[in-house]
């Protein structure tokens, strides 16, 4: 039994036992404070007006079954997955970017909550002048209990805990049915396609959170991988640079990308027997998915998951834009479980 599989069952062991009554943080029956990401906020009674600016968050309210009058504002055509369509009508109004809320629009619906998480997050201390807000963002390093954290907190907020505890029960109980499958699956990796680069990632980074999920073990190491240099313009690097300079970047930059190779090929050389991509092109709809970048490395059609039809797109809006909302997650569970299926029994192909 693997770490991932021994987190999920001990989560579990104690959902059942406490069942709706496992609400995050102990709260008196007379208190209405309640714990997130970034510390405690009072929210003196049910909220009736919430303006939500993360998508995950959205995604789990939207399970719940919470109405809300705010939401981000988005692409309609390109950057909201079908299940959640339904916000782009006008009835919900749009209440600025995901990095950067439109403060006075937000301050004249008159919330009486405001949810933020990732991208977001940085916005609470402004947001926070406005009506009590909440950072619902989930853990890099605990992403499937800092889910169910989530869940459990919008139950406790909007008098909801039984769906909300039987929501995070059905979550843990899939995750822990997908865990079991994946023990039997081999090693894997988890790549992020951006225009022409993938890149492999480490446990408990933004993509990451993937071998949480699934369950399954890695062929790289936490510390493992070079860091990543920024790429900046060259309009940029002239314009702050001397040429001396902009050549010494240059030269570092390459140096980098050889290392970056080179440890590419060292982490595939292991031989992963699943390769799991998210490609950040196909989040806006730039591409289906990157199968087409990714046929074109040598190191990836070179290794037994490619050789074996053992490659997964996982679904780009849904990790790129949304990452941690429960129907979000719950759908690359149904996706992983059907490729182990289809592995596993190849006349379901």
């Amino acid at each position: 039994m693997n770490c991932y599989v021994k987190t999920i069952t001990c989560l579990l062991i104690i959902a059942t036992f406490t069942q709706s009554h496992w609400v995050p943080g102990a709260r008196a029956e007379d208190s209405r404070e309640f714990t997130h990401a970034q510390g405690t906020t009072h929210i003196p009674e049910v909220p009736k007006r919430v303006v939500v600016m993360d998508l995950a968050a959205l995604d789990t309210l939207d399970a719940l079954q919470i109405p809300v009058i705010g939401v981000p504002t988005m692409d309609k055509d390109r950057d909201w997955p079908e299940y959640l369509q339904k916000y782009t009508r006008d009835e919900f109004t749009k209440c600025g970017s995901l990095f950067e809320p439109d403060l006075a629009v937000i301050q004249a619906l008159n919330p009486d909550l405001i949810i933020v998480g990732g991208r977001s997050s940085r916005q609470l201390d402004s947001l926070v002048k406005i009506a009590p807000t909440i950072d619902l963002s989930t853990s890099t390093s605990s992403f499937i209990p800092s889910m169910a954290r989530n869940i459990l907190t919008l139950g406790a907020i909007f008098d909801v805990e039984p769906k909300a505890s039987q929501r995070s029960l059905k979550l843990l109980n899939d995750v822990r049915a997908l865990h079991e499958k994946s023990s039997m699956q081999g090693k894997g990796l988890v790549l992020f396609s951006v225009n022409d680069r993938v890149l492999p990632n480490e446990p408990a980074t933004r993509w990451g959170v993937v071998y949480e999920l699934i369950g399954i073990d890695t062929v790289v190491t936490s510390g493992e991988l070079p860091e990543r240099r920024r790429r900046v313009s060259g309009s940029e690097e002239s314009a702050e640079k001397s040429p001396e300079q902009v050549a010494a970047e240059e030269a570092l930059a390459k140096k980098q990308a050889e290392e970056a190779e080179q440890s590419f090929r060292k982490i595939l050389a292991r031989r992963p027997e699943w390769i799991f991509v998210i490609d950040r092109n196909s989040a806006f709809g730039d591409r289906p998915n990157s199968e087409s970048v990714l046929e074109t490395n040598p190191n990836i059609t070179d290794s037994t998951a490619w050789k074996s039809g053992q490659v997964v797109h996982l679904n780009g809006v849904g990790w790129y834009l949304i990452g941690g909302g429960v129907q979000q997650v719950e759908n690359t569970i149904a996706q992983i479980s059907q490729a182990f299926s289809a592995k596993d029994n190849p006349a379901t192909k």
